[in-house]
């Protein structure tokens, strides 16, 4: 039984998903993608909103966390160049509006 179905769904009015930059997602062709999967589902009607998470880093030298700008993976600090990613790789469903 889906999750809907226990719920008691009949339709999907939103969705919302979060999609961190380095996920390469570009909105609209996603958006053009639901249209496919979602034909003749409880879903079918309801919108798509994407947004777009920026990259944070974390130097590993210095500790230093920092907006990455332009994919430049370099801490603004020391300079170091090893990095771990803090945020920049998420894909989510946020939530769902639905009736």
């Amino acid at each position: 039984m889906s999750t809907a179905t226990q719920n008691n769904v009949k339709e999907v009015r939103k969705i919302n998903i979060r999609a961190g930059k380095l996920r390469g997602i570009v909105p609209e062709q996603l958006e053009f993608c639901f249209g496919f999967v979602a034909k003749d589902t409880i879903v079918e009607k309801a919108k798509l909103e994407v947004e777009t998470l920026p990259v944070k880093g974390k130097c590993k030298k210095c500790q230093h966390e920092f907006w990455v700008e332009e994919f430049r993976f370099i801490c603004p600090e020391c300079e170091h160049e090893d990095i771990d990613v803090l945020q920049g790789m998420e894909l989510m469903v946020a939530n769902i509006e639905a009736l």
